[in-house]
């Protein structure tokens, strides 16, 4: 997004390779949804927890294009930094989940190590840094 927003119109080759990288952006949309069905026990709060999800990315898609106005044209600055500032809070989301996984996994481990731990039967652990 940055090349399209950065690069002059007349620079159409360094354009249309922004565009066709931003058509990247689907796929961390399945790798959500894997997440959810992997890290969320029980099957009302996984559900509830996937239609929040679509409800969230649908009216994203119906607001989503509001943001070009023909006014704002040819550039459309407007739409183009709401993209850019979506995908810079995006980066920020997964680089919180990442601390708080390595966070929850610390706390588990040193519970484990503490000297009167006991395992259950069938009690698990999950280590949380697998699943990003």
């Amino acid at each position: 997004m940055l090349l399209i927003v950065c690069l002059p119109l007349s620079n159409n080759g360094g354009r249309l390779a922004g565009y066709y990288m931003t058509q990247a952006s689907p796929t961390p949309f399945v790798a959500l949804l894997s997440l959810i069905s992997s890290n969320i026990a029980g099957y009302t709060k996984k559900t509830t927890v996937a239609a929040l999800y679509l409800v969230a990315y649908c009216a994203g898609n119906i607001i989503g294009p509001q943001t070009f106005s023909p006014k704002d044209a040819p550039r459309y600055k407007p739409a183009e930094i709401t993209i850019i500032v979506c995908y810079g809070l995006g980066i920020l989301d997964i680089i919180f989940i990442y601390w708080y996984y390595r966070r929850m996994n610390k706390k588990n481990k040193a519970i484990r190590a503490s000297p009167g731990y006991k395992k259950l039967d069938k009690q698990e652990f999950l280590d949380l840094t697998e699943c990003v």
